[in-house]
Order: structure tokens, then sequence, then C-alpha cells
């Protein structure tokens, strides 16, 4: 599994970028509004805890109990940081 690049944290990383299986949360949409409304009622809320489990067309997320595909361009309009892994 790779690690996210350094400064990862600082400003975000695109969810398409996110290697597969490392924890994050998101932090940011650039998708309008709908949409982001949309993927909040699927639980992809804005400090969602998340793990990308496939990466492509379409991006798999695990949230909450939930996995969700998402749509390349999707995934690339989302923010992710890193979050230390769940004991």
């Amino acid at each position: 599994m790779r690690e996210p690049a350094p400064g990862a944290e600082a400003a975000g990383v695109a969810l398409a970028d996110w290697p597969s299986g490392a924890p994050a949360r998101l932090v940011a949409s650039r998708l309008p509004s709908l949409e982001t409304r949309l993927l909040a009622a699927m639980g992809l809320t804005l400090g969602a805890r998340l793990v990308v489990r496939n990466q492509g067309d379409p991006t798999i997320v695990e949230v909450r109990a939930t996995r969700i595909g998402l749509a390349r361009a999707v995934a690339a309009r989302l923010l992710v940081v890193a979050e230390p892994a769940a004991p």
C-alpha cells in the first residue's frame, strides 16, 4: 500500500488520487451543492472517515458500514486528508 504524499494533510488530495487501503477524512467537496447533498444522504459527509477499497472508474469507497461507487470525475472533486488507522 502506498502512503499519501508528504503535505497531503495541509491542502487535501483528490480522492481519485488517494491510494487504495489508506484511511482518509473527507475535508472538502468541489461538487455542486445538489451532488454534495446526494453524497451526504449516502453517508459521505464532510468530516466522514473513509477508506478507498478500489481505485478506478468507479472508485469504491467504504464509509461507515457502506461501500459507495463513485465515478472517477466525482472522486476527483472530493478532497481528503490522511486519517490515522483505526485501532
